[in-house]
């Protein structure tokens, strides 16, 4: 999931036209480019009233562009497990308006609330809701579950120009060389709003998608791990002055840094 909503970053950025919303018949440009994750509640398959019951949630990655793979990947990971866990404050505060809504009032104030948020871009904290909580684009992952492919309509009220589901990776028979091999294939179905996207734009799209998961490294080259530095013997041990030592000696000397691996 990290990898795919990296590279519609990149798509984003290639065509900004893109990252906006339309207000009373007009585009008004979005300030970054924002990533809104599916979360489902449960990460196994359950039928009957267990499958009834299951809630899906969500978490924003903003400025998913200007992030590579592995602090995309940490964020995510960290705010579903919150989520998962019950310990996510917004994804509460919302669930209990929800379930205190009357069927009947549910539309009409999940569309008023899409106004404020989505089309204003305006926080409501009284809601626990930020400002564009669904952000540029849409990614749900239902390879998770097993479906190889999958088609959805994306709710009027997230305001994404398009959306992303990703399927499970499966082995496919496909031509190289003129021969046949076998290869992991990963799915991805897209939705477009034809208001922001036409042809030309979607085959912009798949060219930009295709380059960067064809070599993600290219893009994001995964950095080195800092080795240690070495503690130097100090000269004075033998005369015993290591109160000389510590005032010649930085005071971050010896310490390892850690890259923010996934």
């Amino acid at each position: 999931m990290d990898l795919v909503g990296r590279a519609a970053g990149k798509v984003v950025e290639a065509l900004p036209g893109l990252n906006g919303r339309v207000v009373f018949g007009s585009f008004l440009p979005s300030p970054t480019i924002d990533c809104f994750f599916v979360v489902s509640l449960r990460t196994d398959v359950v039928t009957g009233v267990e499958a009834a019951r299951t809630d899906l949630s969500g978490a924003v990655v903003r400025r998913i562009n200007e992030k590579p793979p592995w602090v995309i990947a940490k964020e995510l990971a960290d705010r579903a497990a919150r989520i998962r866990h019950n310990e996510d404050p917004q994804f509460k505060q919302a669930k209990a308006m929800v379930k205190g809504l009357p069927p009947l009032l549910l539309r009409p104030v999940m569309d008023a609330i899409a106004f404020v948020t989505e089309s204003l871009q305006l926080p409501l904290p009284f809601l626990g809701l930020e400002a564009r909580p669904y952000g540029s684009i849409l990614v749900s992952n239902v390879g998770t579950y097993g479906l190889d492919t999958a088609a959805a309509p994306w709710p009027t009220f997230c305001h994404v120009p398009f959306g992303i589901l990703i399927g499970a990776v499966t082995d496919k028979v496909l031509a190289e060389k003129g021969q046949p091999v076998v290869r992991p294939v990963l799915p991805l179905t897209i939705g477009l709003d034809h208001r922001f996207v036409d042809g030309y734009q979607a085959a912009t799209m798949a060219h930009v998608f295709r380059q960067y998961l064809d070599d993600p490294a290219a893009f994001d080259p995964v950095p080195a791990p800092t080795q240690p530095r070495k503690t130097r013997q100090s000269p004075f041990a033998a005369t015993g002055s290591a109160r000389q030592w510590r005032r010649r000696t930085s005071p971050i000397a010896g310490l390892q840094q850690e890259m923010p691996w996934s």
